[in-house]
């Protein structure tokens, strides 16, 4: 169980203009505001725009803490390869003061290295308007939309929230309680999964078509393991050749 700290401890600081972290220090409670990315629900499709929402919800403890959030700190991770971040929507969520992603020069954590983030790694800042605490019911609430773009071919990717990532500095997945001031409720944190309508494993290059490209890279790596080595016999051969050859063409659902 994570323990309360005194009110006094910490003080409400809110970030100044050229980002620093969100508040001054970190206390623990015994009450969570849970975050959770929620995707499409159904198979999504090559060059597909697709939403990933934040939320926020409250564990059913008996407390005056851990039901409102004043501010909010994630850390958001995907593959570059097969999903590219096009940026936020705040259609649908919250109310809130400031809904972000800081920019290079304002992110003292090192983590956005443009804006939108490109790498698979981005720092989001929520902040609730002052002196008017998000509350989170049970049911929970809409922080935030991110918006992505499907750029490869694939069985099923993840959007994750991670708990911590160093950079430049260290920095953390948190939730600020909107009761006392700087108290992390912070509690579990879950990824949203997506899934293809139809993969194909014989688009090598994952640009949604089966061409020559593919055929290149298949004879290249002839011979040895890897990633064209469709069938997964462990070497790239004439069965990989021959399923290329038939999957010619543009990929299902592309």
């Amino acid at each position: 169980m994570r323990l309360r700290c005194p009110a006094f401890v910490s003080a409400l600081m809110i970030a100044n203009a050229v980002g620093g972290s969100m508040f001054a220090s970190h206390c623990y409670a015994d009450s969570q505001i849970n975050l959770a990315l929620v995707g499409p629900t159904t198979p999504v499709i090559v060059n597909q725009i697709i939403d990933i929402k934040l939320r926020a919800t409250q564990e059913q403890i008996t407390t005056l803490v851990g039901t409102s959030f004043v501010a909010i700190d994630c850390i958001l991770q995907w593959n570059p390869k097969q999903l590219q971040l096009q940026g936020l929507v705040n259609t649908g969520s919250a109310p809130l003061l400031s809904s972000y992603f800081p920019t290079v020069a304002n992110d003292y954590t090192g983590i956005n290295e443009v804006i939108p983030p490109a790498d698979g790694n981005a720092l989001y800042y929520a902040l609730a308007p002052l002196g008017n605490p998000v509350q989170v019911p049970l049911t929970g609430v809409q922080v935030v939309t991110f918006r992505f773009k499907v750029r490869a071919a694939f069985a099923k990717s993840t959007v994750s929230i991670a708990p911590t990532l160093t950079v430049r500095t260290v920095a953390d997945t948190i939730v600020y309680d909107g009761t006392v001031p700087g108290l992390d409720v912070t509690g579990t944190l879950s990824s949203a999964s997506i899934v293809q309508t139809t993969p194909c494993p014989s688009d090598i290059d994952g640009n949604g078509t089966v061409n020559s490209s593919d055929l290149a890279l298949l004879l290249n790596g002839w011979g040895a393991p890897g990633t064209a080595d469709i069938n997964g016999s462990g070497i790239v051969d004439a069965a990989d050749l021959s399923i290329l050859l038939s999957s010619w063409g543009a990929c299902p659902g592309t």
